[in-house]
């Protein structure tokens, strides 16, 4: 225990001492410092938007309009578009002004039902030809009713009913964790990637350079792959800290200027126990993982070869990310419930689940217990292909064949 302090306390000066660590930390709580502030710069940058005179009009933006069936009428148009929108007698200036930017978008409207559009780049959602649909069946409605001797007036206004809804929110609120949980997600799979990195890349350069046979001579295995992982471990713990700190500040000095909804998103479903399920599995998860990466990190003689060695734990990572991502939108999902109870996935699985949605607490202590054994029980299986690869050099030893010497010893 006392090599593993020693051990503890040397990497964790080393990685905090790292030039690339605090440059990292610096750039990272400026873009997070700068991100709190940007409601405060819009507050003080954006103009007051002015009214709209006739807000019942629909907009189809900067647009340019050719017609060239019969039954429409100028008029018909201007009544629900306004006459802001330019009408063109030629297809071909109306193309010319799109092409050259004066105008946003065309249309060609060919029939009372039928119209293309002219765009010169297409985005992945345009409003202006749904807008643009919508009249034109608002208008051919009128006019099948007036056909029919129906007035149009008092269709519309019997269909003018307004319902009133309230709502009481027995359990949580989805929409108010929306926010916080992508921010706590996306901060574990940083923190996780990034260390799993430096860990993994730290035990396969004293192997390069033979650092390791100095350092079993004098110290066990066990207490060098400990001491590093929570060394690691905790150097990620105060990085986050710091991070999580500086969007707080920023947070608090821009407050004022952030919206109501906002505030909720964020804060709506900041409970105590909320709090504690994702430092517990987060912490759990963390552990589990940068066990793996200093285990795998060991397999190779050569710090080049890392990459391929740990990317079958990055590409389960990814999956816990991915199934976590998904389960945002869907938390009562069936597949974010499993992932809730797998090891792998339950350090971001369960804690989005409890963010966002009820979690029965037999759920909660089950996924609890166990990735706490499974943590456990590999922290000793990767202690062991540590101990395998450490003075193992040569060419890169697979995982299938160090897990099979373990039992083969055992």
């Amino acid at each position: 225990m006392h090599n593993t302090s020693k051990v503890f306390a040397f990497e964790l000066r080393s990685i905090l001492s790292k030039k690339s660590v605090k440059v990292t930390t610096l750039i990272m709580a400026i873009v997070i410092f700068a991100a709190t502030t940007i409601p405060t710069l819009i507050a003080v940058f954006d103009k007051e938007t002015p009214i709209d005179p006739n807000p019942a009009l629909i907009d189809i933006g900067n647009a340019g309009i050719v017609i060239t069936g019969e039954n429409l009428t100028k008029d018909e148009l201007v009544f629900f578009i306004g006459d802001d929108v330019a009408f063109y007698d030629d297809e071909s200036q109306l193309k010319k002004d799109v092409e050259e930017g004066i105008r946003d978008s065309g249309y060609v409207i060919l029939t009372p039902t039928s119209f293309k559009s002219i765009l010169k780049n297409k985005e992945m959602y345009t409003a202006g030809p749904e807008m643009l649909k919508a009249v034109l069946q608002s208008i051919q409605i009128d006019k099948n009713l007036a056909l029919a001797g129906i007035d149009p007036i008092a269709v519309k206004n019997a269909s003018n009913v307004q319902v009133a809804m309230s709502e009481e929110v027995l359990g949580k609120d989805a929409g108010e964790s929306y926010i916080i949980s992508y921010i706590l997600m996306f901060a574990v799979y940083m923190l996780v990637i990034m260390y799993g990195s430096f860990v993994s890349t730290s035990v396969a350069r004293e192997k390069d350079n033979r650092t390791m046979e100095i350092l079993i001579t004098s110290t066990k295995p066990d207490a060098l792959i400990v001491g590093k992982v929570l060394a690691n471990g905790v150097a990620g713990l105060v990085q986050f800290g710091l991070l999580i700190t500086t969007g707080l500040v920023g947070y608090l000095l821009n407050k004022a200027n952030y919206p109501e909804f906002i505030d909720r998103m964020i804060f709506g479903s900041l409970s105590f126990d909320a709090i504690l399920v994702f430092l517990v599995f987060t912490a759990l998860g963390y552990l589990l993982y940068l066990f793996v990466y200093a285990s795998l990190g060991s397999l190779v003689s050569k710090v080049e070869d890392v990459g391929s060695s740990v990317s079958i734990i990055t590409m389960l990572f990814m999956v816990a990310y991915l199934i976590a991502s998904i389960g945002m939108n869907m938390p009562n999902s069936l597949m974010i419930k499993i992932g809730s109870y797998v090891p792998f996935t339950a350090i971001l699985s369960m804690p989005i689940r409890y963010f966002m949605t009820a979690v029965p607490l037999y759920e909660l202590v089950i996924s609890l217990v166990l990735m706490a054994l499974t943590t456990y029980g590999l922290a000793i299986v990767s202690i062991r292909i540590y101990r395998l690869g450490s003075l193992s050099y040569g060419n890169r030893m697979s995982l299938v064949k160090a897990i099979k010497a373990i039992l083969a010893k055992s």
